[in-house]
């Protein structure tokens, strides 16, 4: 049985992961601070015999340690995740995303047997036109991006360097259930649940950013085949079409049989433009994405429409 030992793990993204990996029969430990994360997104796992939990920190090299003890691969995901977040607390962003990353690299570097992938994101890439391959220049346009950006060269550096077995995914925009849909949550969740109580969906700036979106199971599937390419290699995930903020709101408001209206204010500051991703190189591996925007976007509006999303997945 493969042991996997997932940061992160209550997120949005990492539960789904863990359930994932104990749905293929492999053994999950998880660690989280919810700091992003929340208990609901876990709890119908608890009752999983291969499933062990800790609530703790990136940070804390001893409880790490412990957790990856046995470990076949860990996947780190736990990280400081919003943009505008970063702008106010830059140092903090650095500290977590960073110095965690490092913490969990050496740990892989001591145990040669403990595989990695590091969960990046497409931000690292900021403003440029066309499509984003993994050859593409790296231009962060905030501090979460320089973050990422730091994680990222410290990943491949250490696989240079000490022969570390890691890998690089950058995903694109996500979306599904689980996903917040209040503070600092994701477009499409806010958009979601504005449009189903039919309240008006904000949009910063002229909405004519645009975003390559991808359904969480497809994120999901890209993460097993990321797991099992060569180490130092980054690959994208998305689809590889890109959709301005004024387009899915409109979809969204369609999908949801909603009378919304869609109201514009103030661009916010580092926001990206444009974000489109290559996704040739994962798909050489193998990966293929199942869902297109719309049937992604109406999977998760009938979520949604059944649960109390700022519970995140209590029925209501």
């Amino acid at each position: 049985m493969k042991k996997y030992f997932v940061t992160g793990g209550a997120g949005f993204i990492g539960s789904h992961l863990c359930e994932k990996l104990l749905n293929m029969g492999g053994y999950v430990v998880c660690l989280d601070n919810f700091y992003n994360g929340n208990l609901n997104n876990i709890r119908g796992l608890f009752n999983h015999k291969n499933f062990y939990f800790v609530e703790g920190d990136v940070l804390d090299k001893k409880v790490l340690k412990e957790l990856a003890t046995d470990c076949d691969h860990i996947f780190h995901l736990a990280a400081q995740i919003h943009v505008e977040k970063s702008i106010i607390r830059p140092c903090q962003t650095l500290e977590i995303n960073l110095h965690g990353t490092k913490n969990i690299l050496e740990i892989c570097t001591k145990n040669k047997n403990i595989n990695m992938t590091f969960a990046s994101s497409a931000e690292v890439y900021g403003e440029s036109e066309g499509a984003h391959s993994e050859l593409s220049p790296l231009r962060p346009q905030s501090p979460y991006a320089a973050s990422k950006v730091a994680a990222e060269s410290l990943c491949i550096s250490y696989y240079h360097t000490y022969g570390t077995d890691v890998r690089v995914v950058r995903n694109f925009n996500t979306f599904g259930p689980r996903q917040k849909s209040s503070g600092y949550g994701s477009v499409i969740a806010i958009f979601v649940r504005r449009a189903l109580d039919g309240k008006p969906l904000v949009v910063y700036g002229d909405g004519e950013q645009t975003r390559d979106y991808q359904y969480i199971d497809d994120v999901i599937n890209g993460y097993m085949v990321a797991k099992d390419i060569p180490a130092g290699e980054v690959v994208n995930t998305g689809v590889g079409q890109d959709y301005s903020i004024n387009d899915i709101a409109k979809i969204i408001i369609e999908l949801a049989n909603s009378k919304s209206s869609i109201v514009h204010v103030d661009p916010r500051p580092g926001e990206v433009k444009k974000l489109n991703s290559n996704v040739g190189k994962i798909k050489h591996y193998g990966h293929i994405n199942k869902y297109s925007l719309e049937d992604g976007l109406q999977k998760y509006i009938n979520w949604v429409s059944k649960y109390d999303l700022d519970s995140l997945g209590v029925m209501k």
